[in-house]
C-alpha cells in the first residue's frame, strides 16, 4: 500500500513575494516523510481551490526530486484535453517522470454554466477526454471526431517521459462512472463519501471490468482521517471540523454514498459527535495505532493499493508529521 496526501493551495497574502510558500513547506516535508505521492485539488471560480494546478505542481516539482505529483481531482471536461494532454506532458518532463493525472467530472453546475458548457453531456465529455489525451501521449500523430471535440491529425508535443504515458486515474461516485473508470484508466479514485463496508462488491466489479479491458484496475481510496495522541483529543480538535466540512459538501450537491449515522448528524449544525457516534465507514481517527487498525481493514474490505489521507483540524501540518512518523512505516511498500 501507498500513500499520498492533499497539499494544501493556499494564497498567504502576508507573504506577497512568495505567497506558496506553505504549499511548498507541506510537499517537501511529506517527501521527507515517505509519502508516495501529492496532489492538488482543482476548481473553476470557487475560493479555496486552485484553478490552475499544473503550474503549482510545476512549481513544487522544481522544489521536490521524488515524490509524485498530480491531481485530485482535475475537472478534465471543462478544459480541451490536447490542452490537457500538453500540460500533463510538460509536469512530466519539469518532474522528472513524476507526473500523474487524477481526473473526474464535478459537480458543480455553476463551473459549467461559466464556461457554457453542457452539464448535461458531461459524461460523454469525459469519455471522449480520457481517450484523447492518452492517445496524444503514445501517438506521434492522430486524429479525433466525436461528439464534443474534433479535429485532424496533430502531433502533441511534448511527449511525456513516462513510457507509455503518465498513469490516469479517475473519480467516480456512480456505477456509470466506475464502469467509466475501468474502461479507461489506470485506478480508480474512491471519494471520502463512500461507505466502507459496501466497497466490497463494487471494487470486485470494477477489478473484473478493468481486466477486461486490459486496465491495472488500481484502487485508491481518499479517506478523512484525524490523528492524534489521545482519541479525545481528536475528536474535540479535529471532529468539529470535518463535521462542518463535510455539511457544506452536502450544500454543494457533493455525490457520495454517506453513512446512516454521519448523515443524522449532518442535517442539522448542532448537536455533539463522538467518534464512536460515527464509526469508520467514512472517518478514520484516533491515535496512530487506531488509524493503522482503519487502514488495515480499508485493505481487508477493498484491496486498495494507495491511500490518500485527507488532514484537517488545527494543524494538519503536525497530523501529516505524526502519519508519516507513526502510520507510514507500518505499511512497508513490496
Amino acid at each position: 500500500m501507498r500513500f499520498g496526501v492533499g497539499i494544501p493551495v493556499r494564497l498567504d497574502p502576508s507573504t506577497p513575494r512568495d505567497p506558496l510558500r506553505e504549499t511548498f513547506r507541506w510537499c517537501a516535508r511529506a517527501e521527507e516523510l515517505g509519502f508516495d505521492f501529492a496532489t492538488v485539488a482543482h476548481h473553476r471560480f470557487t475560493a479555496g481551490y486552485n484553478a490552475s494546478p499544473w503550474v503549482v505542481l510545476a512549481a513544487i516539482a522544481a522544489r521536490t526530486s521524488t515524490i509524485r505529483l498530480g491531481t485530485g481531482i482535475f475537472l478534465l471536461p471543462l478544459d480541451h484535453p490536447l490542452d490537457v494532454a500538453e500540460e500533463v506532458a510538460t509536469l512530466d518532463q519539469v518532474s522528472g517522470g513524476r507526473a500523474f493525472l487524477g481526473a473526474g467530472l464535478g459537480y458543480r453546475r455553476y463551473e459549467w454554466d461559466a464556461l457554457q458548457l453542457p452539464y448535461e453531456r458531461r459524461g460523454t465529455r469525459m469519455t471522449e477526454a480520457l481517450d484523447i489525451v492518452q492517445r496524444a501521449w503514445t501517438d506521434d500523430r492522430f486524429g479525433f471526431h466525436g461528439e464534443h471535440f474534433s479535429f485532424d491529425e496533430v502531433d502533441v508535443l511534448p511527449k511525456p517521459v513516462q513510457r507509455p504515458r503518465p498513469p490516469v486515474w479517475v473519480g467516480a461516485n456512480t456505477p456509470p462512472a466506475v464502469r467509466r473508470a475501468a474502461r479507461l484508466a489506470d485506478a480508480w479514485m474512491v471519494g471520502f463519501g463512500d461507505r466502507l463496508s459496501v466497497l466490497g462488491p463494487h471494487v470486485a466489479a470494477y477489478r473484473t471490468e478493468a481486466a477486461a479491458h486490459g486496465r491495472a484496475g488500481e484502487v485508491c481510496l481518499l479517506r478523512l482521517v484525524g490523528i492524534g495522541p489521545s482519541r479525545a483529543q481528536v475528536e474535540h480538535e479535529w471532529l468539529p471540523g470535518v463535521l462542518a466540512m463535510l455539511r457544506s459538501y452536502r450544500r454543494a450537491g457533493a455525490p457520495g454514498e454517506r453513512d446512516e449515522r454521519a448523515s443524522r448528524r449532518l442535517r442539522t449544525d448542532g448537536g455533539h459527535s463522538t467518534l464512536a457516534d460515527l464509526g469508520d465507514e467514512m472517518l478514520i481517527a484516533g491515535t496512530p495505532d487506531d488509524v493503522i487498525a482503519a487502514i488495515r481493514r480499508c485493505g481487508e474490505v477493498t484491496g486498495c493499493e494507495h491511500v490518500i489521507p485527507t488532514f484537517g483540524g488545527p494543524d494538519p501540518l503536525a497530523a501529516m508529521e505524526l502519519f508519516g512518523r507513526e502510520v507510514i512505516p507500518a505499511f512497508p511498500a513490496t
